[in-house]
């Protein structure tokens, strides 16, 4: 049997349906049926979440990831100039510094490797199918096959067909830790046994080794030696507090004064540890967007749906993807304006 509406029951209706959403982040908006039990945090989070989501669709993490590359670039110089800072008290020159280098000095590795790909977080029959074939691979070199060949033919690197497996130089901050390890520990010509890092499985063969001249490694031999001989941080919160009218370095008056002080000296974040802070957080990216099942190129709808979906998630990896997220709030309401229907923010 049907009931009829009452006009009432139709104008209520016909209100609701137009009623605004109670969480809206960019273009994904949720009703408020969809966010039923959910505390003031957790909304937020899911806010936090979506606007990672949307710039994963969007293909945009590279953008959303610059404030947070330059802050850290910024930490770099301020090391660099408490640093200087310590050393001119001390007294100690660049003459000091290079003699320091070259008794352990620096190098530049050219490296050719192959790779089978398996993340940490993989299941652990994935990650052993992969360590199996890496193993066949290793033995198949030993036994005399053409390493680059073997790369082009086997490696699940993309490019590694045309590449043949070998990649730009790279100094000690390029590579996860793991790698250039691995590499460092090489003859010219020389071939690893399988290593595991953060992607997976990897064979390596050292084609080249290159000394890295002083002047390019200054700044770290500077950060090396002031930390060994003082408190560098000490002296440049003295420097700050002489020039910024008692601020700190944790003010933004006084974090302005230094940033401006390192400017006026020249100082600048050397390219390896640019390279390093940039994959860090790339590397963070993909695990994230893997761990919470986000996708590139979703709909709108598709990310709401799936930062719901994370929000649940129970794993521990899912766990430390989000609290991860969550310290990212400042760049992500930047970039992905939050509105919620009581306040409209």
């Amino acid at each position: 049997m049907k009931t009829a509406l009452s006009a009432f029951g139709i104008a209520l209706l016909a209100a609701c349906s137009h009623a605004p959403p109670a969480l809206q982040v960019g273009d994904v908006a949720y009703p408020e049926s969809r966010l039923l039990g959910l505390t003031p945090e957790r909304r937020e989070l899911l806010a936090d979440l979506t606007a990672f989501g949307l710039a994963v669709a969007e293909g945009g993490t590279d953008t959303l990831g610059v404030p947070w590359v330059r802050e850290r670039e910024d930490s770099v110089k301020l090391d660099i100039l408490a640093a200087d800072l310590l050393l001119e008290q001390q007294g100690v020159g660049d003459d000091v510094l290079r003699a320091r280098y070259m008794t352990n000095p620096d190098y530049e590795l050219t490296v050719r490797h192959i790779l089978f790909r398996a993340e940490r977080w993989r299941p652990a029959a994935e990650r052993a199918a992969a360590k199996a074939k890496a193993e066949r691979a290793l033995a198949l070199l030993r036994n005399g096959a053409d390493f680059a060949r073997t790369a082009a033919r086997l490696s699940e690197e993309p490019g590694a067909s045309a590449s043949q497996g070998l990649l730009p130089p790279g100094r000690e901050g390029a590579w996860v830790d793991e790698f250039w390890d691995a590499a460092s520990a090489l003859q010219v010509g020389e071939i690893s046994g399988v290593v595991e890092t953060m992607y997976g499985y990897h064979i390596l063969k050292l084609e080249g080794r290159k000394l890295i001249p002083f002047s390019e490694e200054r700044s770290r031999v500077a950060r090396d030696v002031a930390s060994q001989i003082g408190h560098p941080h000490d002296v440049l919160e003295a420097w700050v507090a002489d020039h910024a009218g008692g601020a700190s370095v944790s003010d933004p008056r006084g974090r302005d004064a230094a940033l401006a002080e390192a400017e006026r000296r020249g100082i600048t974040v050397p390219v390896p540890e640019v390279k390093s802070i940039q994959r860090s957080w790339s590397d963070d990216v993909t695990i994230w967007t893997s761990v919470l099942g986000f996708v590139k190129g979703a709909a709108p709808d598709q990310v709401a749906d799936a930062s719901l979906k994370a929000l649940g998630a129970n794993a521990q990896n899912a766990t430390l993807a989000r609290e991860a997220i969550a310290r990212l709030r400042p760049i992500l309401r930047a970039r992905y304006p939050v509105r919620v229907a009581q306040d409209r923010r």
